[in-house]
């Protein structure tokens, strides 16, 4: 009983993380809409695409991940990270819900991107069946986004391959995209995205920081923690929400810079730290740190 209550914990806990980034993922799957297509389908689309409002209201509200409309066609697509009995059924209700209210019939494309087998590409029942695109991202070879000259469609790479590969393919995920763009303001729109993807399949991520000095403090991630902060001191009280504060900062500075493995050590260092100041030292640490070493050194030693 206390198994199942922990596995629930944790898929709430996954869902809200999902809900906080829906603006990250949204922009890089509308931006790579066209490369998706094309896997699924077989065919290209053009390079106008209009992002439609996603939530559908027929009798109930539906709310498909991504909705756009490219060369008049609308295209909806799903992300699934974990199997889902529920799927199919959900499709054909979406079916319905797009073509009621755009009157013209939906091209759909489940992306599935956890392990194991993916969902069965139909919804059939004795009087219907209704067939979609399944695009198994395992069966994906991740150059064929990495290799492309838009940055939404390279960070997709992160969800092609297999997962053992998973560190290598985030490692060239990160290269390709200091190339492309050559500048700290463009790398750090991406960065967040990044981080977030590579730490949805749970694997430890041991690779170098970007090859480029990005101010942290302009991702959405730094950005993210400050408002938790706020948000904790209104709700805790000013001190103890701006300690928490702190540490969120801190801790997500080090998941983008240095990745998840070292973001679970330096979250086991923090829980032992109650200073506020010498929690800011470890801020304005990370944020300057080149690599991990330098930076871990730096705040046992003003401790």
């Amino acid at each position: 009983m206390r198994i199942r209550k922990r596995m629930k914990t944790k898929k709430t806990i996954k869902r809200k993380e999902l809900k906080r980034f829906d603006p990250i993922l949204k922009e890089i799957f509308s931006e790579a809409i066209g490369k998706i297509y094309y896997l699924a389908t077989g065919k290209k689309i053009g390079e106008k695409v209009k992002v439609l409002h996603s939530e559908i209201r027929v009798v109930k509200t539906f709310q498909p991940d991504i909705l756009v409309e490219a060369d008049g066609e609308i295209i909806q697509l799903e992300i699934q990270v974990q199997q889902d009995k529920t799927l199919p059924r959900r499709m054909l209700r979406y079916y319905y819900a797009i073509e009621e209210k755009y009157k013209k019939e939906p091209t759909q494309i489940v992306l599935f991107v956890g392990k194991g087998k993916p969902p069965p590409p139909e919804y059939r029942t004795s009087k219907l069946t209704l067939k979609y695109e399944v695009l198994d991202m395992k069966k994906i070879e991740p150059d064929i986004f990495i290799k492309s000259k838009k940055p939404a469609e390279v960070i997709l790479g992160i969800l092609a391959g297999k997962f053992k590969d998973k560190p290598e393919i985030i490692k060239n995920v990160k290269k390709r995209i200091v190339e492309i763009l050559k500048d700290e303001e463009g790398v750090a729109k991406y960065i967040d995205s990044i981080s977030f993807l590579a730490g949805l399949f749970d694997v430890e991520i041991r690779v170098k920081p970007m090859p480029i000095e990005v101010d942290i403090r302009k991702t959405f991630l730094y950005k993210w923690g400050e408002k938790e902060g706020e948000k904790r001191g209104i709700e805790k009280g000013l001190k103890q929400g701006l300690k928490q504060g702190l540490k969120q900062s801190v801790l997500k500075i080090v998941q983008v810079k240095f990745g998840s493995s070292k973001a679970k050590q330096i979250k086991n260092f923090l829980q032992k730290v109650d200073n506020i100041r010498y929690l800011k030292k470890i801020e304005t640490e990370a944020i300057k740190a080149k690599n991990w070493n330098d930076f871990f050194r730096s705040i046992k030693n003003s401790n």
